[in-house]
């Protein structure tokens, strides 16, 4: 079994078709046909399901899916690893929630390679359940997040202590006159209802992270936003909180995989504490 009859494997599966497959792995039909046959032998077992409309998967190609992807993102990160620079001693691969990084992991990187400088950083912007998702396919070392899941092979710890709080750029106008839903995970969309009840339909999502705040005050809306993200908007008066309004317990977190190295860890969560407490002042 080879990596690529394992990616031969994978783009059968998702075209549905061993013809658009051959296209997306660059080989001819027949080609494909061999290695889907190699590979069952191998397993012993039948992996497609073959008609005049395609293919698809058995019970057991579906077993098999999971284990294939994760083979190929292991051969991934081994080709990373290998092709990095004499000077380098290690990848680490960094996720981050979109509005951890203007403010905290943009300048935390810059730091981190100053004073790594024998470490290769990969870097990645995600939803959260796509960090959760890559840290469990170990696609990511390390990820600083809002939502975090804690899973086998992986450890986390609140990063600083923060809340949702509804701020108005215009506090002359009610707030539900003005109110722009903002984004932060459906969990915090679930308490609001739960604290609130309908809040009103304002015909527009923001999902943008700390751009958000850019974009309420400068249409004088409204709508929740993390106070630590806010505390610039809120010192110069460009936004105000609502008053009388409940704020949520909205704490970022950092997950990593246990096989990293603790002091690295360490010095990493270190920092990006110190980082966050300095913006903050």
């Amino acid at each position: 079994m080879d990596i690529v009859t394992i990616r031969t494997f994978l783009a059968a599966a998702s075209a549905g078709s061993f013809s658009e497959a051959s296209h997306r792995v660059h080989a001819s039909p027949s080609a494909v046909t061999e290695r889907i046959k190699q590979l069952e032998h191998v397993l012993r077992v039948r992996l497609f399901e073959r008609d005049k409309r395609g293919c698809r998967l058995t019970a057991a190609g579906r077993r098999f899916l999971d284990p294939a992807l994760k083979m190929q993102r292991a051969w991934q990160h081994g080709c990373e690893q290998t092709a990095l620079p004499s000077r380098f001693t290690q990848l680490v691969r960094v996720g981050g929630q979109h509005a951890l990084w203007p403010r905290l992991l943009m300048p935390w990187l810059d730091a981190m390679r100053d004073s790594h400088r024998d470490i290769a950083f990969h870097a990645v912007a995600a939803a959260p359940a796509q960090l959760n998702r890559a840290l469990d396919d170990a696609e990511l070392d390390i990820a600083f997040l809002y939502e975090p899941q804690l899973a086998r092979g992986r450890r986390m710890e609140q990063l600083a202590e923060d809340r949702l709080i509804l701020v108005t750029a215009n506090p002359a106008v009610d707030w539900t006159e003005n109110f722009v839903r903002t984004e932060w995970g459906e969990a915090v969309n679930d308490e609001l209802r739960g604290r609130l009840g309908d809040l009103p339909a304002p015909g527009l999502t923001l999902d943008l992270g700390v751009l958000s705040l850019d974009w309420l005050a400068r249409t004088g809306s409204s709508g929740f936003v993390p106070e630590r993200l806010a505390e610039s908007h809120l010192s110069s008066g460009q936004l105000e909180p609502v008053e009388d309004m409940p704020a949520l317990a909205f704490s970022p977190y950092v997950c990593w995989s246990t096989a990293m190295e603790d002091s690295l860890v360490d010095g990493m969560i270190a920092l990006a504490r110190s980082m966050m407490e300095g913006a903050a002042q």
